[in-house]
């Protein structure tokens, strides 16, 4: 596969992924908003820390689709590394509802 093609598979594979968490995220967003009193406050400043991990992948993916072939492998390894904390700031969150 050529350079050119794993970058295009590269990044639509981020967003395919990013898509699914963040349909989850908006589903269990409805969950969090039927809680109440300290439960609601926790929720809350949880949902507010993984939309600021939303934003900052959304971010990376527009980075990476603008990136010269010179900056794309750093910026490769960046964005691994911020939707790891993602998937973990989600994973956490999500365990509040089980």
């Amino acid at each position: 596969m050529s350079d050119q093609n794993s970058r295009k598979a590269f990044i639509e594979s981020l967003k395919e992924k990013l898509d699914q968490l963040n349909e989850e995220i908006d589903r269990l967003e409805g969950k969090a908003s039927e809680a109440s009193g300290k439960a609601e406050q926790k929720y809350e400043e949880q949902l507010a820390e993984v939309r600021q991990k939303q934003a900052e992948m959304k971010n990376k993916l527009s980075e990476l689709r603008a990136a010269g072939e010179a900056q794309f492998e750093r910026l490769k390894l960046e964005t691994e590394h911020a939707w790891k904390a993602f998937q973990n700031s989600f994973k956490y969150f999500k365990s509040h509802f089980k």
